[in-house]
């Protein structure tokens, strides 16, 4: 089950909005949901949108994640191969 999302991606809907940006999907979604009623369709947009902002943020983190794994399990070259030398025979 997700959780809930957080009181700070509540807010950042919220600034969004009072910024003028509004998806068009999920606002058509939301008014949908609502029946056109404006009033219920505002709180489904926010509701909408924080769990589309909350599983982007998943995403985002779960991608560093595996970049940061990807570098830390690349093999480590020995001292002579880093310096482009050749190991004698």
């Amino acid at each position: 089950m997700a959780t809930p999302p957080s009181e700070l991606i509540h807010a950042l809907v919220l600034r969004e909005m009072q910024d003028g940006i509004i998806r068009d999907g999920l606002w058509a979604k939301a008014m949908a949901e609502s029946g056109a009623d404006k009033a219920k369709a505002k709180a489904a947009y926010i509701r909408l949108r924080a769990a589309s902002m909350q599983e982007e943020t998943r995403n985002l983190l779960v991608k560093q994640i595996q970049q940061g794994l990807k570098e830390t399990l690349k093999p480590n070259k020995d001292f002579l191969s880093a310096s482009g030398l050749k190991k004698p025979n």
